[in-house]
């Protein structure tokens, strides 16, 4: 075991350029992703080359991931006592979670149906009504973690327990997703 963490100790410094790197492409991805998301819609409709582009983006974000969870088990490997103990480490993996099962879910769920779904008719078929709410969750979930996942990073430290930044999390979470389903109503109710 203390090769390991020897070894991982010694690139450390890969691991942390591959992983801030990897953070930056995969939120910057997110973000691009989130706009351009809206701005396609205001024509209420996704089309072919629209959710082309979404899924480019979308790879790279898969991409990202892997990296960022690649490194982050080289960090952790470079010191496991320590970032066992690290409130700032284990939220941002915990974060890292939650984007890769965000991700996921909308890919199974609403990626699949995204160009079927209308997004100014209230009275389209109740299953791409439930669909278009869940995009605008899954998009509030997605831009809430990756920017959270960005700032954990750069921060040296943070001043909470694990348990405390995880109901602030959660807090950012449901906060996004409220105002995301807000959103929603807003852009389908004034459409018409």
């Amino acid at each position: 075991m203390e090769e390991t963490i020897g070894f991982f100790s010694e690139y450390k410094h890969i691991s942390v350029i591959t992983h801030v790197f990897s953070v930056i492409v995969g939120m910057g991805s997110a973000l691009v992703s989130d706009v351009l998301f809206n701005i396609y819609i205001k024509d209420k409709k996704i089309n072919i080359h629209e959710d082309k582009t979404l899924n480019i983006l979308s790879k790279i974000i898969w991409f990202s991931l892997f990296f960022i969870f690649m490194s982050g088990l080289a960090l952790f490997l470079s010191d496991p006592v320590k970032y066992s103990y690290s409130a700032k480490f284990l939220i941002k993996m915990t974060v890292v979670i939650v984007i890769i099962v965000n991700g996921y879910m909308f890919q199974k769920v609403v990626h699949p149906a995204l160009r079927k779904i209308n997004f100014s008719d209230t009275n389209t078929h109740h299953k791409y009504v439930k669909l278009r709410k869940l995009s605008f969750a899954f998009g509030a979930v997605s831009l809430s973690s990756w920017l959270l996942a960005f700032i954990l990073g750069m921060l040296p430290s943070i001043p909470f327990s694990y348990t405390a930044s995880l109901l602030l999390y959660l807090f950012i979470l449901l906060g996004g997703i409220v105002f995301s389903q807000i959103v929603e109503y807003k852009l389908t109710h004034n459409r018409k």
